[in-house]
């Protein structure tokens, strides 16, 4: 069986378009070399998309599905999109370099240094050019050697700049200081320049994916908070939380939730990998009560700060890992008449935990699937817990690369083993 990547890119290739008009220096490296690291310094959105939506439902084919897959929904921006992207510092001597890691290079690779982005907003790239022209500064040099990531969180008109460094010390942030006064006059629109420690020296700007094992942050300028605004209502989160990063498409993505979830006045939501609130506090709202739970510490203090903000009062947070151990006691309250949303991360959800909710029997359960790799054997593993896939809606959240994100809903299946058991 193909996977999808495979069957997009025969797709892709398959229109045989003319590449599309770049702005100077877009999509190019210092040395005019093309970046290959995405589809748009090959082919334009459109064309893109169109090939993504053929791609997807001949995968969907393959995977013998009886329910059908819904069209793909387009991103409102299919270009310049990201509100997070990152740039990794490359180290050679004492010459450092930001430049976007490049898969196919082993670890002392060099990256793609690249002026403009084109799946990123204009902006960004004012940022790296003045970040890496203080680099070069004798004062810089602190701050150059212990430099790791830099990373640029936002929304479209106001960013908060994370600089990830193997240490936090006196010189450290001194030089940080002198080079966010002259960061934050020649591009305005970042309204605030943080600090984060990590000393894993992993492929992940945060370091480490456990967040107990995260170092400290420390505010050198401005606001601490990245700010957005999904559902009509704002929102505020720390720098290192995980957020959506294509903000264009949020609001699709939670009228879609809504309208499949359908949560009921009398009912209880239960929103997993909660996050900040997103869903909690939009969705969940329109339930009788809704809990979510997340296991990064500063996500949910975020999250309980934004429902208080929001005057959400029927809504709780509860910060704990989601396993099938802890997950017995939290959702040992729900009924047939419940609802469930799971946005677990890229890897998936861990061992157990579908089975575990599938257990409650609650009557609307929606699983975004954020990796399409994952979307057979998760499909399969709900089936196999008495579930059938009642919807499935793809959303096109990453522009440019191979990936899907896919929300598919699952409601009890009365033919299954399960519900005859029940029955019995």
């Amino acid at each position: 069986m193909e996977r999808f990547q495979q069957i997009f890119s025969r797709t892709l290739t398959a229109r045989h378009t003319a590449a599309p008009s770049l702005a100077p220096g877009e999509c190019r490296s210092s040395h005019a070399r093309t970046c290959t690291l995405c589809h748009a310094s090959a082919v334009d959105y459109p064309t893109e998309a169109s090939a993504r939506n053929d791609a997807l439902q001949e995968f969907w084919r393959t995977l013998r599905i009886k329910t059908p897959l819904h069209p793909l929904v387009r991103s409102p921006l299919g270009r310049n999109y990201r509100t997070t992207t990152k740039r990794k510092a490359f180290h050679r001597g004492r010459v450092v370099r930001l430049a976007l890691i490049d898969p196919s290079e082993n670890a002392g690779g060099r990256g793609m240094d690249v002026g403009q982005c084109a799946i990123e907003p204009a902006g960004h790239a004012a940022v790296y050019a003045k970040v890496q022209e203080s680099l070069g500064k004798p004062y810089a040099r602190p701050l150059a050697d212990a430099l790791r990531y830099v990373v640029v969180r936002g929304n479209y008109e106001e960013y908060t700049v994370l600089f990830t460094v193997d240490r936090i010390d006196g010189p450290v942030s001194k030089t940080l200081n002198s080079i966010s006064k002259g960061l934050t006059h020649t591009v305005p629109s970042v309204k605030g320049v943080l600090l984060f420690e990590d000393r894993s020296d992993g492929r992940y700007y945060l370091g480490t994916r456990n967040p107990a094992g995260r170092g400290g942050i420390r505010k050198v300028f401005g606001n601490a908070d990245v700010y957005a605004k999904f559902g009509g209502k704002g929102f505020l989160y720390p720098g290192t939380a995980f957020s959506q990063v294509n903000a264009s498409l949020v609001d699709q993505m939670v009228e879609t939730a809504l309208r499949l979830l359908q949560p009921a006045a009398d009912s209880t939501l239960y929103d997993l990998y909660c996050g900040y609130g997103l869903f909690t506090l939009t969705v969940g709202t329109s339930a009788g009560a809704c809990i979510g739970v997340e296991r990064s510490p500063e996500s949910v203090d975020a999250a309980i700060a934004n429902g208080r903000r929001l005057h959400a009062e029927n809504v709780r947070f509860i910060k704990s890992d989601i396993t099938p151990e802890t997950l017995g006691p939290l959702i040992a309250g729900a009924r047939p008449g419940d609802a469930m949303l799971l946005d677990p991360p890229r890897g998936g959800a861990a061992a157990g935990v579908l089975e575990c909710l599938a257990a409650r029997r609650t009557g609307r359960i929606l699983h975004l699937l954020c990796n399409i790799d994952l979307a057979e054997p998760e499909i399969q593993r709900w089936k196999k817990s008495g579930y059938r896939l009642a919807d499935a809606v793809p959303f096109d959240m990453f522009p440019g690369t191979d990936d899907v994100e896919i929300m598919a809903l699952f409601t009890p299946d009365p033919g299954s083993h399960h519900a005859r058991t029940e029955r019995s």
